[in-house]
């Protein structure tokens, strides 16, 4: 053992050259050889939606909405046009962030500027008139519970104060409802991927200069001592 520390601390002297040129040389190269590659460019789009008030377990609540969005059927009434694999690639790029229980961010990735913009354009308008319409159907519904609790003879022990506190609270409820609103509207931001600059070339350079004399150094050093 103590013989091959000896030839290898003779090596590395004899080698010193070596390890000062090959590596600076290496890094040069590096530095002044320049890849010639394009950037990876990918783009998101992104909105904020305030969820409205009329149904607070299907399209007023968050998390509940952050499913819907996603969900296959919204997809398809969002992009009739589209056919299932632009579908999937669509839903694989959207991003949904609950940002409370009763608002939300959502955000569409893709390589095409004017694809995630029209994307998610459509998205959102695709859910705001989904909104309108439930909120419509709602307050339909309650507009005809509250008539026919208007029409409708009292019940048992209800008085006529009774009636008309639950008629008043009706009304209010009613009167209480309110859409969904695009607080953000959709925004279009850019990453790039960061190149290779020429200095990080230098020290791979270099650092492969290293590994090439070291390998030059230990290696015959290695079948020496098999041998023995």
């Amino acid at each position: 053992m103590e013989n091959i520390l000896n030839l290898l601390i003779k090596r590395i002297k004899k080698s010193i050259p070596l390890l000062i040129i090959i590596p600076l040389l290496l890094a040069g190269l590096g530095y002044f050889f320049e890849i010639k590659s394009e950037p990876v460019v990918s783009y998101a789009a992104s909105a904020k939606i305030e969820l409205g008030f009329y149904d607070f377990e299907k399209w007023n609540n968050a998390e509940r909405v952050k499913s819907n969005i996603t969900n296959y059927s919204f997809l398809e009434s969002a992009f009739p046009d589209y056919d299932p694999e632009e579908l999937e690639a669509i839903r694989s790029g959207i991003v949904i962030n609950t940002l409370s229980g009763t608002s939300l961010e959502i955000i569409y990735r893709s390589n095409n500027e004017e694809k995630v913009e029209e994307g998610l354009e459509r998205l959102v308008d695709a859910f705001l008139v989904k909104d309108n319409e439930e909120l419509e159907k709602e307050s339909s519904n309650a507009k005809d519970r509250l008539k026919t609790l208007k029409s409708e003879p009292l019940g048992v022990e209800e008085t006529i104060v009774d009636r008309e506190n639950s008629i008043y609270e009706y009304e209010d409820i009613i009167s209480s409802y309110y859409p969904a609103e695009l607080t953000e509207p959709v925004i279009v931001s850019e990453s790039r991927s960061e190149d290779f600059s020429s200095k990080k070339r230098a020290v791979l350079g270099g650092l492969i200069g290293v590994t090439i004399v070291f390998g030059y150094i230990v290696v015959p050093l290695l079948f020496r001592e098999e041998d023995m």
